[in-house]
């Protein structure tokens, strides 16, 4: 009977799952980790040499960059990154 409930359970919560996904991973170049990006810049998405990025009206050969809702912006595809202060930068210092 538990094993029922389980497995009854686990289908449930397959089928209330989102057909998108809440939150992007965010591409760049960078060592330093991205915070993920938010539903609401989530636009004109797509694959670009093998990873997903948002360009969010930025324009072509450009990403939407999310540090916080003081710090998004546009950079140049994988070449933004978040400093220390948590503000958007579009040169990594080592590429």
């Amino acid at each position: 009977m538990l094993l029922l409930a389980m497995a009854s359970a686990g289908a449930a919560d397959r089928t209330l799952e989102p057909r998108y996904s809440p939150a992007v991973e965010q591409f760049t170049y960078s060592f330093a980790a991205m915070p993920l990006l938010p539903r609401r810049l989530q636009n004109h998405c797509g694959y670009f040499r093998g990873h997903f990025i948002c360009a969010d009206h930025c324009g072509i050969d450009y990403q939407v960059y999310y540090c916080s809702n003081a710090s998004t912006g546009c950079c140049h595809i994988g070449k933004g990154y978040c400093d220390g202060y948590g503000d958007l930068r579009c040169s990594p210092p080592l590429f």
